[in-house]
């Protein structure tokens, strides 16, 4: 009787460290593989746009010019006016997008080259977009994580960095009663193609 029990006793351990075994190894793969970032979403898909509450930013993409293009909305419950643009891959010490000393922050449509697929309504050269519209942006230039605007991307290089809106609530122009207010709209992570 106790040969028999010894022999189950010795058969369960048996089992147990060839088991232990084979899943210690399993785990040490697996955590290898997410260490490498095998199981990133983001990296897999290549890209993202995760907009905070009342923006929409949706389908971005980089050229090999560094320049990010994206669909942009807002749902505030009223129109926005003067918009400006920003992507940038860090911030200056007062959270607002990092920039070189030769380059502005943000980009106007109406004023410094930003195309749009579409022309934002308005008047003259101040940009309006109102809640639940949505705008397709193209040619945004970025700054890279030295403050510089990017000039190059390589075909497949990821950009990870945030989008900055900057507006005004009011029709009028920007000044004095009527200042820019500034939101960091959306961290993009876009692949160049």
């Amino acid at each position: 009787m106790g040969n028999k029990r010894e022999f189950r006793l010795q058969s369960a351990m048996e089992y147990l460290m060839t088991y232990g075994w084979a899943i210690l190894i399993i785990a040490i793969v697996l955590g290898v593989l997410y260490y490498l970032g095998i199981f990133n979403g983001a990296a897999s898909l290549g890209t993202s746009c995760i907009a905070v509450a009342g923006y929409y930013c949706q389908n971005p993409t980089m050229n090999t010019a560094g320049q990010l293009s994206f669909t942009l909305g807002q749902s505030s419950g009223n129109p926005q006016y003067n918009i400006g643009l920003s992507c940038a891959a860090t911030s200056n010490s007062a959270g607002l997008p990092y920039t070189s000393a030769s380059a502005n922050a943000f980009y106007y449509p109406a004023t410094n080259g930003l195309v749009s697929t579409t022309a934002f309504p308005g008047y003259t050269s101040a940009l309006q977009l109102t809640s639940g519209q949505q705008q397709a942006i193209t040619n945004l230039p970025c700054f890279g994580s030295t403050g510089a605007l990017l000039s190059t991307s390589a075909i497949g290089a990821t950009f990870t960095g945030s989008l900055w809106y900057n507006y005004t609530a009011t029709y009028a122009a920007p000044g004095g009663s009527n200042p820019w207010l500034t939101v960091k709209m959306a961290t993009v992570t876009a692949k160049t193609v």
